[in-house]
């Protein structure tokens, strides 16, 4: 539930969408801001206690990765 909802959160924040990754068939990502985003494998890491991994970092911090990859 918690991929579900910062999913969401992407999505109406920065106007994106679910859509399915050529990498990882059959899970769901987020596509906003020309960035393709996994909110699930996101929200197993934090649960999982990796460290510096945050929900609330995550969406902030994507235009900043999008800035990035439009350089890049």
């Amino acid at each position: 539930m918690i991929g579900a909802y910062i999913g969401k959160v992407v999505i109406r924040a920065y106007r994106g969408e679910w859509v399915e990754h050529e990498t990882s068939p059959g899970v769901p990502a987020v596509s906003a801001l020309r960035v393709t985003a996994f909110p699930f494998g996101l929200a197993a890491r934090v649960l999982g206690g990796e460290p510096y991994k945050s929900l609330a970092s995550f969406v902030r911090a994507l235009p900043a990765v999008a800035e990035r990859a439009k350089r890049d």
